[in-house]
């Protein structure tokens, strides 16, 4: 399938789980701005915000413009990682630092009650 960077665009704005409003955000960049790239006019932005965009995205620029390298993966995570797991990763990424050592405290200490009850 041939896609072109509205496409592409829209395609990891989906897989990573954010809305238009939070990459536009995070990039700098207005919504209205964001919607010229996503919507039907499907404007191509200047280089400095595809790059932006490319960052916000966790993609390279090259494929986010032209396609023509395959689909980089996040680098904090996997190819075949669900849904589910990106939206968890996205909320603890914007969680601070103590709420993030509650929160693995709290993974750790069930992913141990797991294994102990499996073990038995």
């Amino acid at each position: 399938m041939n896609m072109d960077f509205r496409t592409r665009l829209r395609e990891q704005i989906e897989y990573i789980g954010l809305l238009d409003k939070e990459v536009a955000e995070r990039a700098g960049i207005t919504k209205h701005a964001m919607d010229t790239y996503v919507g039907s006019r499907a404007c191509m932005p200047a280089a400095d915000i595809a790059v932006r965009l490319a960052k916000v995205l966790g993609v390279s620029v090259e494929w986010l413009v032209d396609g023509k390298q395959a689909r980089p993966s996040d680098p904090n995570t996997q190819n075949d990682i669900d849904p589910d797991t990106h939206s968890l990763i996205r909320y603890f990424s914007s969680l601070s630092p103590h709420d993030k050592k509650i929160l693995l405290t709290l993974a750790k200490t069930m992913y141990d009650t797991e294994r102990n009850s499996v073990k038995k």
